[in-house]
């Protein structure tokens, strides 16, 4: 029997007990179909598993790792029904969580990005949809997530508020957002190729060609290319992502409260802003760029009493 044999009744077993297989099955699939270009179609060995986990140098070790354990449980059922495959021992590659480093998005590159969008998007819709997207995530720190999830009723342009609808915490969140950000909401929500999709009215606030919600990846998608076209991150360094407006957005505020505010009043406020659950997690949004440490330093300076400021 081929290992893709043996794989189809793992699944069929596994998923009778009730596991939820999707994302394993891509992987395990992906690796016979490696394997059989390898003319391995009956067995592999512990380093046929590893060598392919770690096919792509470039990615994160936790990357390595997660492909790696999708293959362990298969390993062990093999090795348990008399296959001639070993189990592949834990602790073989680097796990654990990783952080990536955020880019933070000068005042010029959200220029460039807005005034670039009905450069690259043909029609006034997705080009509309992409300026209020990335001007909203920039105003407001909001997730990608939480802003594709607005709806209708979620936005009051006359109180100048956004309920935040709870995606990674327990409670839902109101802030409040400037007038100019309300108008913005505002013109999109009225714009006539908007509307022309049908929408609901009280259905999302970003909408496709048919009148419903975006999927992340599209935006994301949308985003690459507004990047690639302005060359916003080309000189070197991370590459910019949606999710870093809003590490943009807790640098900008904790560079403000250096310089003419009160830093720990101002971390509080923004995690609460955030919609975070502890300081803990918003001090990872605050990323050390140059102008935030030299208004920390500044803080730092005696003053001629002595003290420090």
């Amino acid at each position: 029997m081929s290992l893709e044999d043996e794989l189809d009744m793992y699944l069929a077993q596994r998923r009778a007990l009730g596991f939820q297989l999707k994302p394993v099955e891509t992987l395990l699939r992906q690796f016979c179909r490696w394997l059989t270009q390898r003319s391995k179609t009956e067995s592999f060995t512990v380093d046929d598993a590893v060598e392919w986990a770690t096919e792509r140098p470039d990615a994160a070790p936790i990357w390595w790792s997660g492909r790696l354990a999708a293959l362990r449980p298969f390993a062990k059922w093999l090795d348990a029904r008399g296959k001639d495959v070993a189990p592949i021992p834990a602790g073989l590659l680097p796990g654990g969580t990783t952080r990536r480093t955020p880019f933070i998005y000068t005042q010029d590159d959200l220029d460039h990005l807005l005034e670039a969008c009905p450069e690259v998007f043909s029609g006034a819709r997705v080009a509309e949809t992409m300026r209020t997207i990335i001007a909203l995530l920039a105003a407001t720190g909001m997730r990608i997530g939480e802003a594709l999830n607005l709806t209708i009723p979620d936005f009051d342009s006359d109180a100048h508020t956004i309920t935040v609808r709870a995606s990674k915490t327990p409670l839902d969140r109101i802030i409040p957002v400037d007038p100019s950000v309300a108008d913005a909401v505002s013109a999109y929500l009225a714009l006539p190729e908007r509307t022309a999709t049908g929408p609901s009215p009280t259905g999302p606030v970003f909408v496709n060609n048919r009148g419903t919600a975006f999927v992340t990846a599209t935006i994301e998608q949308h985003f690459r290319k507004l990047c690639n076209h302005t060359g916003v991150g080309t000189a070197g360094g991370p590459t910019p992502r949606l999710h870093d407006l809003r590490h943009t957005f807790a640098t900008r505020h904790m560079i403000a409260a250096y310089r003419c505010g009160d830093p720990a009043q101002t971390m509080n406020l923004l995690t609460t802003w955030l919609g975070h659950t502890s300081t803990q997690h918003t001090y990872w949004y605050i990323q050390a760029v140059p102008e935030l440490l030299s208004a920390a330093a500044t803080r730092l300076e005696p003053t001629p009493e002595g003290r420090f400021s």
